[in-house]
């Protein structure tokens, strides 16, 4: 039986393992403990040590560093041709048609309504809600039960928090955090950062 390597770190680590379990009992799972920190050439040495041929992979690392973490493990695994078919609960509704993309995680409850389309490397979170025609940029995280409305389009790296609620058409672009629960009624410009120990919003200019 081929194997499939669940790459990651900690407790995300440890729900992608009880996740796939569920969702393929037949599967031959095999966990990989990698800090998130880690190096690329450290990285490469535990990748080499793998028997790839004819295998498949999953990254679960966390939403460190605007997901950027958890991609150079993806970008590692293209680079040897490993296939990374997303993980879609089976308690999730995922409506005909949705493109999901691959390393994607959509979690129990979940609901990805049609017309969607999903980049590579995105976490949707339990009993969250993507309207019908929302767009998802590669690598982003959205956490348990946010809302993103009807054509809502987040870019790439976006990490939106615990009770954001994204309303219908509402853009926001590459890089932003949105962490602080409410409704986003406007378009969010590219590197903002809203939190809810800010009483506004931070813009990172020039990076």
């Amino acid at each position: 039986m081929s194997c499939k390597y669940i790459i990651g770190s900690s407790a995300t680590l440890d729900h992608a393992v009880a996740a796939w379990r569920e969702c393929d009992p037949q599967a031959n799972l095999q966990a990989v403990s990698v800090d998130p920190n880690i190096g690329r050439l450290a990285l490469e040495a535990i990748l080499d040590a793998l028997a790839l041929e004819g295998a498949s992979a999953f990254v679960a690392i966390g939403p460190e560093h605007l997901n950027f973490r958890r991609l150079a493990v993806v970008d590692a695994l293209r680079r040897r041709g490993l296939p990374m078919p997303p993980l879609l609960s089976r308690s999730a509704l995922v409506a005909d048609g949705a493109a999901i993309g691959e390393n994607c995680w959509i979690g129990p409850g979940a609901i990805v309504q049609h017309g969607c389309s999903i980049g590579d490397n995105v976490v949707i979170g339990a009993g969250a809600i993507l309207g019908a025609g929302a767009s998802v940029g590669a690598s982003c995280w959205i956490d348990d039960g946010v809302v993103a409305g009807r054509d809502a389009k987040l870019g790439a790296h976006v990490t939106l928090g615990i009770g954001v609620f994204v309303a219908h058409g509402v853009r926001i672009a590459d890089q932003c955090v949105i962490d602080r629960p409410g409704r986003v009624e406007a378009n969010v410009t590219g590197k903002t950062f809203l939190h809810a120990s800010h009483d506004g919003p931070i813009v990172v200019a020039g990076a």
